[in-house]
């Protein structure tokens, strides 16, 4: 994201690059200007993305400056600082479609607050511009040149250069499962954009490095143990590779696709291991039994292996192996004199503080409590 500050007044500049702190507000170049002239040229070679604009410079005044950029054809997101607050000056800001008037001398707290709902208001609308050039997309299956200069433009402002696309497969539903995955990706990752093909609902993610295959592939597998997932099996996902050039995206939705669709283990034989797992639960609570390992153990794909676990026995995979492993902590503090740090060993936990944290969350007293009010209910 680009800025232009257009004031003839040079230490009204080194102020703000002294109180401001450009970077953090996610601007990645700023440049100056000092007359309106030089700020009219600035814009056309610069295109910045926002423009602060003095109102009283030499050679052209502000509103003149900005008639020029306004006639090069140049819209950034424009504030004015005037020492003036004067209607005529405030009624040819508001014809040049000016985004703040802002009276001098700046308020470096106001200026910042002025900013940073521009970048909000900016973002939301590449957001959506993105989203529709992506439902256009899955329409047609096909990206034209000004679309892809679109995404570009998009994906540069939002400081998106890794993206991928993750496909839920839920066919002719409402796409209540995609809406949700989105909600949870905009928490994660920089951008998320969701769209619907024939294949199913589309998200588009986007971030900066190191935004991998496997981080995605993890927050997949996060989703799918959360309590709160919409309820019923989730539907089938597939997750595209990552890609930094957007003239693939076209490829990156097909490909989702593609993984979505793949055919798997179905019928009894899927059953079966599923029971097998679950028993494989119950008897070796105390062994690795992250789903990656368990799915890799069972030749399954960890993604169905969720999906079929909660749809035959109505939980999450993870909820039941953390029921599984309290249940027998439970029994052991109050038929043994373990120490924590044993049971914790004995049921599967890296070390007595991890366990300690999971068997409050489960039945909210700490294992202490909990030994202490059965060895009294006695």
């Amino acid at each position: 994201m680009k800025l232009l500050i257009a004031d003839d007044q040079i230490s009204l500049h080194r102020y703000l690059d002294k109180v401001m702190d450009w970077g953090a507000m996610g601007f990645t170049e700023v440049q100056h200007a000092y007359d309106g002239e030089e700020a009219a040229a600035k814009v056309a070679a610069f295109h910045p993305d926002i423009l602060i604009l003095d109102i009283h410079m030499p050679i052209l005044n502000g509103i003149e400056s900005l008639k020029r950029v306004r006639q090069s054809g140049h819209s950034p997101k424009t504030i004015i600082l005037s020492a003036y607050d004067e209607f005529e000056y405030a009624r040819d800001a508001i014809h040049l479609q000016v985004s703040r008037y802002l009276l001098k001398p700046v308020d470096a707290v106001q200026l910042r607050n002025a900013l940073e709902e521009l970048i909000r208001e900016s973002e939301a609308a590449f957001r959506q511009t993105i989203g529709a050039e992506l439902d256009r997309m899955l329409y047609t299956g096909e990206m034209e040149a000004e679309a892809l200069q679109t995404i570009r433009k998009g994906f540069d402002y939002l400081g998106i250069d890794r993206f991928a696309v993750i496909t839920c497969a839920d066919g002719a539903t409402d796409g209540h499962y995609a809406r949700w995955l989105k909600e949870q990706a905009a928490g994660s990752f920089k951008c998320a954009i969701a769209g619907k093909s024939k294949h199913g609902s589309v998200v588009l993610v986007g971030g900066k490095d190191p935004l991998s295959g496997g981080m995605l592939r993890e927050f997949i597998e996060s989703l799918l143990q959360l309590p709160d997932a919409p309820c019923g099996s989730p539907p089938p996902i597939g997750i595209s590779s990552v890609a930094q050039d957007a003239a693939v995206l076209p490829q990156l939705i097909a490909e989702s696709a593609r993984a979505a669709a793949a055919p798997a283990e179905t019928g009894s034989r899927l059953q079966d291991t599923i029971r097998r797992i679950k028993k494989h639960i119950d008897g070796s609570f105390h062994e690795d039994l992250t789903l990656q390992s368990v799915a890799d153990r069972f030749r399954i794909d960890k993604y169905q292996l969720c999906r079929v676990f909660k749809k035959e026995f109505g939980v999450n995979y993870w909820s039941y192996v953390m029921k599984v492993r309290m249940e027998k902590a439970a029994e052991l503090l109050a038929g043994t004199e373990w120490k924590n740090s044993l049971i914790a060993e004995r049921t599967g936990f890296l070390d007595e503080s991890h366990f300690s944290r999971a068997f409050k969350k489960f039945y909210g007293i700490t294992p202490k409590e909990y030994r202490r009010r059965h060895a009294e209910a006695r």
